[in-house]
């Protein structure tokens, strides 16, 4: 019997990212919860690695990784704290407008 999920675009996520690393998926994930397929996080490095257990220097890794692989993408950095929403190669969706950086005030 096939089962309807009420999410299925974390499903397909949880799919499209199950090669990565356990703490890459967690970071996907989390960014997926949060954000949405669409939205930015505004959520330091520090505060995230918290929510999920984990050590920022570990965390900030991860995300460098996944960030150079597509998987997020910078939307904007305030000061010297960069916020992220997921990537093309997370969403699957081609990115129709690329983000600019907001200039900080």
């Amino acid at each position: 019997m096939a089962r309807n999920s009420p999410y299925p675009e974390l499903e397909a996520l949880q799919a499209r990212i199950s090669d990565l690393s356990h703490l890459k998926q967690n970071v996907l994930m989390t960014y997926a919860i949060l954000g949405g397929l669409d939205n930015s996080v505004e959520r330091t490095a520090a505060e995230l690695a918290e929510l999920i257990g984990v050590p920022a220097p570990h965390f900030s890794r991860a995300r460098r990784e996944l960030e150079a692989a597509g998987y997020l993408e910078c939307t904007h950095t305030m000061g010297q704290v960069k916020f992220f929403r997921l990537g093309e190669a997370a969403t699957a969706r081609p990115v129709v407008v690329p983000l600019l950086n907001r200039p900080t005030g």
